[in-house]
């Protein structure tokens, strides 16, 4: 997103909406199984605490290439992130990136 957006653009998601539509594009090409896999893990994304956009492009991003990967090797999706799904995505969700850091940090500055 190089671009600068307009006001419109902003207010009503144009580019978060062609966004996720490619992900849908891109999941539909895996097949049928494979697609299968992925609305059932979207369904639990969007219901599972993420809360901002970049989030969930993230996480969908990382969850199309384990798709990928797990098609190109013939292998179902749990060979690669093991049985406990909803505990995997739980995971990408919790983990702890730049923006949860800086408020731990600040969070014990603050108690000092």
């Amino acid at each position: 997103m190089t671009k600068q957006r307009n006001i419109v653009d902003r207010m009503i998601g144009l580019e978060e909406k062609r966004e996720f539509r490619e992900f849908e594009e891109r999941a539909k090409n895996f097949g049928p199984d494979y697609y299968k896999d992925y609305c059932e893990l979207k369904k639990y994304v969007w219901i599972s605490g993420a809360s901002k956009w970049s989030d969930f492009k993230f996480i969908f991003n990382q969850l199309l290439d384990l798709l990928e990967e797990a098609k190109g090797q013939k292998r179902k999706l749990t060979d690669l992130i093991g049985t406990d799904v909803a505990a995997f995505i739980d995971e990408m969700i919790d983990d702890k990136g730049w923006e949860k850091k800086q408020k731990v940090k600040l969070n014990r500055a603050v108690k000092k």
